[in-house]
């Protein structure tokens, strides 16, 4: 996620610790390997990061504090909740799948992907302080959408529905290619078409689901 290699110590130990626990997961990681692929001695390690879990805790925080600051759900739009929607999705998926974001499945979200299949307790924090304000920021761009209070429960469905286009597409990019190959994301450029689509299509659905909505039972 930087350009140049990391200089001091703790850098070295995340960036090793990224790559290795994204390939071999927590329980399969040693310190021992980690060490020296910092090019650092355990001792270090402990020193900085206290043991294997706080080390890896440590790396999560890296991996989403970067990715957020890099890539704000809002982008600081003042737009309209259309306009606020489409910055939505194009911050997610350039935040998953960029090279200056997670990489997608070859980069920092292989460790991310993990955690959303098997998450481990030290994501718990993580969706707290991450994951659940972006879940509050969708439902309010939706709400606004349909028209319906902040409360109603088809708000969690389109939010989670909005979401699982993005992360489908990010991190299952072989069943993409297998399925659909001129849909997968090959480069950079291909976000701002996904996120396009994915902004069209889920607007066509929040417009019909308004629609439903409005119509009197019976009617």
């Amino acid at each position: 996620m930087t350009e140049h290699p990391p200089a001091t110590t703790p850098e070295r130990i995340l960036a090793a610790a990224g790559e290795i626990f994204g390939q071999d997961g927590f329980k399969a990681a040693t310190i021992r390997r980690i060490a020296h692929a910092a090019k650092a001695n355990v001792a270090s390690i402990h020193y900085h990061f206290g043991d294997k879990e706080g080390l890896y805790a440590a790396v999560l925080e890296n991996f989403f504090q970067a990715g957020f600051s890099r890539f704000p759900a809002d982008a600081g739009l003042d737009a309209t909740p259309e306009e606020r929607l489409l910055a939505f999705v194009r911050s997610l998926l350039y935040r998953v799948l960029s090279r200056e974001g997670w990489g997608g499945m070859a980069g920092p979200g292989r460790l991310i992907a993990r955690e959303f299949l098997e998450p481990t307790p030290s994501f718990k924090p993580i969706i707290e302080k991450y994951i659940k304000p972006q879940k509050d920021i969708l439902t309010a761009i939706l709400s606004e959408l349909l028209g319906c209070d902040a409360q109603d429960e088809i708000l969690a469905s389109c939010a989670l529905s909005v979401i699982g286009q993005c992360l489908y597409s990010a991190l299952r990019p072989p069943v993409v290619q297998r399925l659909a190959p001129r849909q997968a994301v090959q480069a950079e450029d291909d976000l701002d078409r996904l996120a396009a689509f994915v902004w069209q299509f889920s607007l066509g659905g929040i417009g019909r689901i308004r629609a439903n909505r409005s119509i009197p039972a019976g009617g």
